[in-house]
């Protein structure tokens, strides 16, 4: 194996601008193929075997109207006055509703005389709807024909509200602005770490081709699979996360075998061979333990497993591959600002560059070797700082 990685390892490095022009490649069919043939992602909260689960397949089999995902539609009037007062603009209203795809069924609070749907003192009530998809796998369109079909009790001086499934219409989960603040906190992070943005952009760069091209595969299995609206949410996170990790540790070790004397490319090859491994044992154990949700026999809970596991896998192929590929374009620059100047002004002086000896001495005073020397327990005393 540690051959394997390392012969991977140097030709990704020496191969660096085919290897990173063929995953371009790769992402941009993803992503292409992602808009064109990707499914939605749709909650199936379905516990096979149960009884809950039997009484709602008998329900959808003799009820289908009263089977769907439930919503109310609510009708507040202003104060001191009475819903009753406009009930024709809210039957009006509810029979919009009614009309609108994916409706199987919707009523008005005024459908039928003392209805349990109006409020004891006249100022509120609600009509039900029944919709036969996943509500929040509909887009901003539909919720414009929804707000249409309700106008009439707008218009007659009523405050309408959504409830339930209706409240979750274009409710897609958007994550882009956690994630920028994530990597942008991350960036600063190894910045101060490795003393290099080229060092520090690597892992980064790593973690959005790994992502990209997960959510790209995973939105692809959405056509033939149900998985969960909050799949994406878990797969970005571990992605995110496993990706910045793998990435950082064969950085770390490329900088040390480039300060032993190797060239870019054996130095990526041996970061390959060694931290490859364990990224590798890593990786493999993460993506088994999260498979292990299919043992809870919850649809649900197997899917986001499913989805998460998805990426983390990718992650590992992207690490093990475009790393290598960034360190051969890199090839110097990875090590910190500070020792690459010093070694331009020795060159410029005429003088000698610094050994291994030095450099290792220099580490011995770098932000993770110091922060590792507090940590650890005291040579000769018991003392240790656990935090």
């Amino acid at each position: 194996m540690h051959a394997f990685l390392r012969s991977v390892g140097r030709r990704c490095a020496h191969w660096h601008w085919a290897v990173i022009g063929a995953w371009l490649v790769i992402l941009a069919g993803l992503l292409l193929a992602r808009a064109t043939w990707g499914g939605d992602f749709a909650n199936d909260y379905t516990v096979p075997g149960t009884e809950s689960q039997r009484g709602a397949d008998v329900l959808k089999k003799e009820f289908p109207a009263q089977s769907g995902n439930a919503g109310q539609v609510v009708f507040a009037a202003a104060a001191g006055k009475q819903v009753s007062a406009a009930s024709d603009a809210i039957n009006q209203a509810m029979g919009n509703v009614g009309k609108l795809d994916h409706v199987l069924s919707a009523v008005s609070p005024f459908a039928a005389a003392n209805s349990p749907l109006v409020a004891k003192d006249g100022a509120v009530a609600y009509g039900t709807v029944n919709f036969d998809v996943v509500t929040n796998t509909l887009e901003q369109d539909y919720l414009d024909q929804f707000d249409a079909a309700v106008q009439p009790a707008r218009a007659a001086g009523l405050q309408v509200e959504y409830g339930g499934a209706a409240g979750q219409i274009g409710q897609r989960t958007e994550d882009l602005n956690s994630e920028v603040l994530g990597l942008a906190c991350a960036l600063l992070l190894l910045i101060f770490m490795f003393g290099s943005v080229v060092a520090a952009a690597i892992p980064l760069l790593s973690a959005v081709f790994s992502v990209m091209a997960g959510l790209s595969v995973l939105g692809l299995l959405a056509a033939a699979f149900t998985f969960p609206t909050t799949a994406p949410t878990v797969a970005t996170l571990l992605g995110l996360g496993v990706a910045v990790d793998y990435g950082l540790f064969l950085v770390a070790r490329h900088r040390e075998s480039l300060d032993a004397g190797l060239a870019p490319v054996d130095a990526a090859g041996a970061s390959n061979a060694t931290s490859g491994s364990a990224i590798i044992v890593a990786g493999s154990t993460v993506v088994i333990a999260i498979l292990g949700l299919f043992v809870a026999g919850v649809p649900f809970v197997s899917a986001m497993g499913t989805a998460a596991a998805v990426v983390v896998a990718i992650t590992m192929l992207v690490s093990l591959t475009l790393v290598p590929a960034f360190l051969g374009v890199a090839r110097g620059n990875v090590r910190s600002l500070r020792e690459r100047l010093a070694e331009r002004r020795a060159r410029r002086a005429g003088g000698a560059l610094p050994d291994r000896a030095a450099r290792e001495q220099a580490h011995e005073h770098s932000a993770f070797a110091r922060w590792g020397a507090w940590s650890a327990p005291t040579r000769g005393h018991g003392a240790s700082r656990p935090w």
